[in-house]
């Protein structure tokens, strides 16, 4: 066998193994898709951000507005419990089943692996 026709094989081996991996990241995504989706719909997702505002947005309603106060105050309190939320919620997201989790990177790709098995 020539160099060429060799190569040529190994080449046509490498786009197969690229073509099942564009295939399985395919797949991937819409998982992932189909997953954010039903996170998002999903009432819990947003019980952390409620629950640790409430409090605040009950005194901050519950609070007699004073004639000597300008409407930046208000603004800036808005502004703070939607940061405090928000940190909230990042905090503590994980125990609520946002964890992220690492991908650890492989010691050789996919294709390597693939290639070294068929030849």
């Amino acid at each position: 066998m020539s160099k060429f026709e060799e190569r040529k094989k190994l080449l046509v081996a490498e786009s197969e193994v690229y073509r099942e991996l564009l295939k399985m990241e395919m797949q991937t995504f819409k998982v992932y898709t189909t997953r954010t989706k039903r996170r998002l719909t999903s009432v819990t997702s947003y019980l952390p951000m409620f629950t640790a505002g409430l409090p605040f947005l009950a005194k901050m309603f519950m609070r007699r507005k004073s004639k000597g106060k300008s409407s930046a105050s208000s603004l800036q309190r808005i502004v703070s419990l939607v940061m405090l939320g928000w940190k909230t919620y990042q905090r503590f997201s994980a125990s609520f089943g946002g964890a992220k989790m690492r991908a650890e990177a492989p010691d050789n790709s996919a294709a390597e692996e693939y290639l070294s098995k068929r030849l």
